[in-house]
């Protein structure tokens, strides 16, 4: 099973940060273990999120080793990059196909399950193609905010 199969058939807690890293043919390192671990606690984190976390377990660690490791495990497809507010990306372990809610008030992203790519393709008035893959952030006040 190939990284993008093994993936798509997971839950994020099912998940061996060791598998995704051997299906990605990466090196597995006690950084990219940590900083999957921390990710894939969080849900969704910022660099900063990630390596304060890091830096906690490998004080002598560099942001831009944290940055690195990030952009090599995005380019290989295990993590996906989410850009709610055009400042600040967020990273998520990639996991089976779904989209996101995200608060415009206190700025936490909610996974959504998505709507069946048919559905999707018949609410465009045209799409000059077959949809394979939805990427979906949808915006609003979460229930928490709606209550203040």
């Amino acid at each position: 099973m190939n990284l993008k199969e093994y993936i798509m058939q997971t839950t994020l807690s099912n998940i061996n940060v060791k598998d995704i890293l051997k299906k990605a043919n990466l090196k597995i390192t006690p950084q990219r273990i940590l900083i999957l671990e921390v990710i894939k606690e969080k849900g969704h984190a910022t660099i900063d999120d990630i390596y304060n976390q890091v830096k906690k377990q490998y004080p002598s660690i560099s942001i831009a080793t944290v940055y690195k490791n990030i952009h090599n495990l995005y380019e290989k497809g295990v993590l996906r990059e989410i850009n709610p507010q055009k400042d600040k990306a967020f990273y998520e372990i990639t996991i089976y196909n779904h989209s996101h809610f995200i608060c415009t008030s206190c700025h936490n992203i909610y996974d959504i399950e998505p709507c069946d790519n048919q559905i999707i393709q018949q609410c465009f008035k045209e799409i000059p193609g077959k949809i394979s893959e939805l990427e979906l952030n949808v915006y609003g006040i979460c229930e928490n905010c709606a209550k203040k």
